[in-house]
């Protein structure tokens, strides 16, 4: 089918409330079907248009944080099954960049209603005016992101969320939002125990104080799910910013490798520059921190480093809200030369780079870093009997380095030699 002309195809996809316990099986009995449908679709019309649709997925989340301590561990068992889920989705439909058929996916976690009056908005909540990963419904629905489609759980309960969402947006209505196309997904049987009408609340036993200075760094090439749960972790553990706190200011610092370090990556053809991968990162956090179309002021600083030419990019907000990205040389990039800095971000497998990096900060006599830990995305629960060759198929959804195969594969260039394995999962 010819491409068509238009503006880019945004979904949203309204789920009901998460499972009791939160294991990859749970989650694939709740959600498969109807993300499954979803995505499906959107594949389809990502092909159709030779685009890529933008799918959000909303999700109701219990109370998991305050201005004091966030439940890291529910939520990053959340997150990260989530997010492995809509990867087997995608590699068990063939929606890759390779078949042209790519979809966006990001996940937005909202404030469940309160059952006794829905409509109202939470008594804690400051209005419009606030950054952060968690919003209400309210939020949700008043913001001007310009949803084509919306789709929700054929259901008793995703009906009283769909109708819920759909008053609250004609309530605030306005024509660059435009009109809705509803679709209403009928879904697989699945036991009735699983999801609850009430949101679980996590354990106190879990909290993480907050901070108010993050750190987190990688490659970003090509950026995958397994990116999107690092960034979408780092954002949830930087303390809550709202109008009232506007002078208190929060900052995260994002090092993104320099180009220099990867000229020998595989399918470097295929490698995205500084800028491109920079720009992709603050796509998806400004997406994540602000529901509406993004008002940060982007500034640009190239300065000498360590025998190298360093790039950086400040975005920042009115409401005290800076992030800096900046090239990094080195596996230690600001978390040596920034003391206000207090967390450091990284996955299991660089466990071993926040130990160095709180050693060079011993040396200068600086306080470690509280070091938050994100597991890979796993298609493999305790119980799910599991191919080799299904693995595979999963873990090269979140390499950056077989993504630039397969590019290099549509494009008939992979001048530099074959894929030997995922050496940049995260």
């Amino acid at each position: 089918m010819p491409a068509q002309v238009g503006r880019q195809p945004s979904w949203l996809l309204l789920l009901p409330n998460p499972p009791k316990e939160i294991t990859l099986e749970s989650i694939k009995d709740a959600y498969a079907s109807a993300i499954s449908q979803a995505l499906t679709k959107a594949a389809d019309i990502s092909a159709s248009f030779a685009t890529v649709t933008l799918l959000d997925i909303g999700l109701p989340c219990p109370k998991v944080y305050n201005s004091t301590y966030i439940h890291y561990s529910y939520l990053h068992d959340l997150l990260r099954q989530l997010y492995s889920l809509v990867c087997l989705l995608c590699t068990e439909h063939s929606i890759d960049v390779q078949y042209g058929n790519d979809v966006e996916v990001r996940l937005v976690l909202f404030q469940s209603p309160s059952p006794d009056n829905p409509e109202s908005p939470p008594v804690n909540i400051e209005g419009n005016s606030s950054m952060e990963p968690i919003v209400t419904l309210h939020r949700l629905a008043s913001c001007d992101r310009a949803w084509q489609r919306v789709c929700s759980v054929a259901s008793e309960d995703g009906e009283l969320l769909l109708q819920i969402f759909l008053r609250l947006r004609n309530a605030s209505l306005d024509e660059k939002k435009g009109k809705l196309v509803i679709e209403r997904l009928v879904l697989e049987d699945r036991s009735p125990s699983l999801c609850d009408k009430t949101l679980i609340r996590p354990q106190q036993t879990e909290s993480r104080v907050h901070h108010e200075s993050v750190a987190v760094g990688g490659t970003f090439d090509h950026l995958h799910m397994g990116h999107k749960l690092l960034l979408s972790l780092t954002a949830f553990i930087l303390s809550p910013i709202v109008a009232s706190e506007s002078r208190r200011k929060r900052s995260i610092t994002v090092g993104i490798t320099g180009d220099k370090l990867l000229e020998n990556k595989k399918f470097r053809e295929h490698l995205q520059d500084w800028y491109q991968r920079q720009a992709a990162v603050q796509a998806f956090l400004s997406a994540l921190l602000v529901l509406d179309a993004p008002k940060e002021q982007t500034s640009s600083d190239n300065r000498e480093g360590e025998g190298n030419q360093q790039r950086a990019i400040t975005a920042s907000w009115a409401l005290g809200l800076t992030i800096h990205y900046v090239e990094i040389f080195d596996p230690f990039g600001p978390t040596i030369t920034d003391e206000t800095i207090t967390a450091l971000v990284l996955s299991e497998e660089t466990r071993a780079g926040g130990k160095a990096v709180n050693e060079k900060r011993a040396e200068k006599g600086w306080p470690a870093l509280d070091i938050f830990e994100v597991d890979v995305l796993d298609m493999v629960d305790q119980n799910a009997g599991t191919s080799n060759e299904e693995t595979q198929d999963f873990q090269n959804k979140i390499s950056s380095t077989e993504i630039r195969r397969r590019l290099g594969k549509r494009s008939g260039t992979t001048a530099n030699g074959k894929w030997a394995g995922s050496d940049d999962v995260v």
